[in-house]
């Protein structure tokens, strides 16, 4: 992932480590929360979808918010749900919106969504089309790869030196103030 504004978070967090601090933070606001989630899910023409087909589902026009120590999604979405016949599909139209949420976690040098949940839904067969074909890609709405982001800055900031990200550790993820933050140390060598 390359945005500018994860390149910005990381030089001042480059800053901040090279000036004695233990650790460096990504601070992420909402908006730049809700772009990511756009970008990781919402790929298909602003549509992210569940089932292809002509039984489909899919999720569209998402809203990104932060609270109680969670990535919350909500999002509405449209299925024609059923038995596939060649080109037309048997079954039932459904249209509801819908609200999941997940808690930003490290996976060794990432950051994704874990404890995913169903928050609301318009009814029950809207819970079971989210439940198949949700839940289960949820992980992958926000996807952070902190190492990544502070090589890229490194490499666009270093003038004449090479710099060499050695090792990265997340320390903690947290979600406070309608914010995403991520405290993390790590070792660069320059040559």
């Amino acid at each position: 992932m390359n945005l500018p504004f994860l390149r910005a978070a990381v030089l001042a967090a480059t800053v901040a480590s090279a000036a004695g601090a233990h650790a460096a933070e990504i601070v992420l606001e909402q908006s730049a929360v809700q772009k990511l989630v756009v970008e990781s899910l919402f790929r298909d023409h602003g549509r992210y979808v569940l089932q292809g087909g002509a039984c489909s589902a899919w999720l569209d026009n998402p809203t990104v918010t932060l609270a109680n120590g969670r990535v919350v999604i909500r999002a509405h979405l449209s299925a024609r749900v059923g038995m596939d016949l060649g080109d037309s599909c048997a079954g039932v139209d459904l249209a509801s919106w819908a609200t999941v949420s997940g808690v930003p976690a490290a996976q060794g040098t990432r950051i994704r969504l874990s404890d995913i949940r169903v928050e609301d839904v318009g009814d029950a067969n809207t819970r079971i089309v989210l439940n198949s074909g949700l839940a289960p890609t949820l992980p992958g709405a926000l996807d952070l790869d902190v190492l990544k982001a502070v090589r890229a800055m490194l490499q666009g900031a270093s003038g004449q030196l090479q710099a060499d990200v050695q090792a990265l550790n997340i320390e903690s993820v947290r979600v406070a103030d309608n914010r995403l933050a991520v405290r993390f140390d790590f070792r660069v060598v320059g040559r």
